[in-house]
């Protein structure tokens, strides 16, 4: 389902939205015509590209909706190579004959992946379409030569609004990257596995910049894989309206971007679980709750049994955030997730028997306590100074408990 931002702007506002862009972006004296306007980079190995045109993906009603394949030079027999699916999410029957469709379809099969281009019916249908196309070339994947669990989700404009909510269902695993250029973006969609480009154009209008701002500070706190490229001097349609260096280095970012994410990144051979970074456990505490949030670091440990996925202090210390909060349930979680990761360790149990103590539960609390008094008293490697504190906390605590007796 799309979320409240997407369906505030209506289908309908979405394609006239793109169309008036190109034209905001052009002088009054001077406006190209979208549909003509080329790439500003230019690569070795376009002219070799070859490109199936007008491959039928779905039929309704009778009317075929058409894609078009476009394929590295010299493609070997046998292989299967990642895609690029560029969205087209506005509903415009034929954005994929759009020359700068046409210009990034080629610029990224002669950077070594297959690339697609589409129809779709209309704005209303564009999800359904986009959906439907991403599910035919999963099915038909051998006959097209493409590896149908590397796949790549690039949107612009308008058509961020289709891409965006694509390229983050964590259904889709097999949706290995994003690139969203000059959209609306909406915060509410973050994906913690899939990694994306964002490409901000400075001198684009607010209601598109401000929804990318919230978009990237969200991320940022929730520690999602994003790759930020503000181009201050930018305007809308950056990649076929300015013809500069930094345009066009931009652009070669991008294929760069896709590829170590699609060809050259092992972990896109294999749909890994990662643990969670610190920032995305809490966020997923506070979303989805702490079963869930255990649940992703149970599965980050499964997938690499060796890595310590967090330190005993970052751990420590979310705890005692929920503590602070009143959270004790999910407190108790926490510490009881650091006492098995550090069992050696003496301060794990004494944060483990505050918690059981602000839970009324008298004897873990008390169990805990001796059990961190019982590791100081082995411990000869952590130094008196370190251990005086927690010996402090942990003996006040027994005290205090056994006194409520």
């Amino acid at each position: 389902m799309r979320s409240k931002l997407s369906s505030l702007l209506s289908a309908f506002a979405l394609c006239g939205l793109l169309i008036s862009l190109f034209a905001f972006a052009a002088s009054a004296q001077q406006r190209p015509d979208p549909t003509k306007q080329p790439v500003v980079l230019t690569m070795p190995g376009t002219e070799k590209v070859t490109v199936q045109r007008d491959m039928t993906f779905k039929t309704v009603e009778g009317a075929a909706l058409k894609m078009d394949v476009y394929y590295p030079p010299d493609i070997k027999a046998g292989a299967r190579l990642p895609v690029v699916i560029f969205v087209n999410g506005v509903g415009i029957p034929n954005l994929k004959d759009w020359q700068v469709y046409v210009d990034w379809g080629k610029l990224t099969a002669a950077a070594g992946m297959i690339a697609i281009n589409h129809q779709s019916r209309s704005a209303l249908s564009a999800v359904t379409d986009a959906a439907d196309l991403v599910a035919y070339v999963r099915s038909n994947a051998a006959t097209l030569k493409i590896d149908e669990n590397r796949i790549g989700i690039w949107a612009c404009s308008a058509n961020v609004n289709v891409g965006l909510p694509l390229a983050m269902d964590e259904s889709r695993k097999y949706i290995r990257t994003a690139v969203m250029y000059y959209g609306v973006m909406d915060p509410e969609q973050v994906s913690y596995d899939v990694p994306m480009l964002v490409a901000r154009a400075g001198q684009d209008i607010p209601i598109i910049n401000n929804t990318i701002d919230a978009y990237i500070t969200r991320a940022i706190a929730q520690d999602a894989p994003l790759t930020l490229i503000s181009y201050a001097d930018g305007q809308h349609a950056f990649d076929i309206l300015d013809n500069t260096d930094q345009s066009r280095e931009i652009v070669k970012q991008t294929l760069d971007f896709l590829k170590f994410h699609l060809l050259k990144n092992e972990a896109a051979d294999t749909v890994i679980k990662r643990a969670p970074s610190p920032g995305r456990f809490v966020a997923m505490i506070n979303n989805a709750g702490i079963m869930k949030a255990l649940q992703a670091f149970e599965e980050g440990k499964k997938a690499n049994p060796q890595a310590v996925l967090f330190r005993e202090n970052v751990l420590n210390g979310i705890g005692y955030q929920l503590l602070q909060d009143s959270r004790i349930r999910e407190a108790i979680e926490i510490f009881k997730l650091n006492v098995a990761a550090y069992p050696e360790s003496a301060n794990v149990y004494d944060s483990l028997g505050d918690a059981y103590e602000a839970n009324g539960n008298k004897e873990m609390a008390i169990q805990n306590a001796e059990k961190t008094l019982e590791l100081l008293a082995k411990d000869t490697n952590l130094p008196e100074a370190a251990k005086t504190p927690i010996r402090d906390s942990a003996s006040n605590k027994l005290k205090r408990l056994k006194e409520q007796k």
